[in-house]
């Protein structure tokens, strides 16, 4: 997150950034908590899921950090969520 944002504008950004796509959030879907140790350095995050929509952009991939892009259809994500 970037200073002063909400998570859901994060969401927005980092889609933009990473897929190209620009994003609407639907639903949040959950959040959890990710804790360990790495470099024998301990950590604890929590990632936060939602469902988006796409609303403009092109798919693209951001090569540095994406190895792969796997759009989900809408009918297997309302399964998951219920939406």
């Amino acid at each position: 997150m970037d200073p002063g944002e909400t998570i859901e504008q994060t969401v927005v950004r980092e889609c933009k950034e990473e897929t190209g796509l620009d994003v609407a959030v639907v639903q949040k879907v959950g959040e959890y908590v990710e804790k360990g140790i790495k470099d024998d350095v301990d950590y604890e995050y929590y990632p936060t899921c939602f469902v988006v929509k796409v609303v403009g952009g092109e798919i693209k991939r951001q090569e540095s950090e994406i190895q792969e892009n796997s759009p989900i259809q809408p009918k297997r994500v309302a399964f998951v969520v219920g939406v």
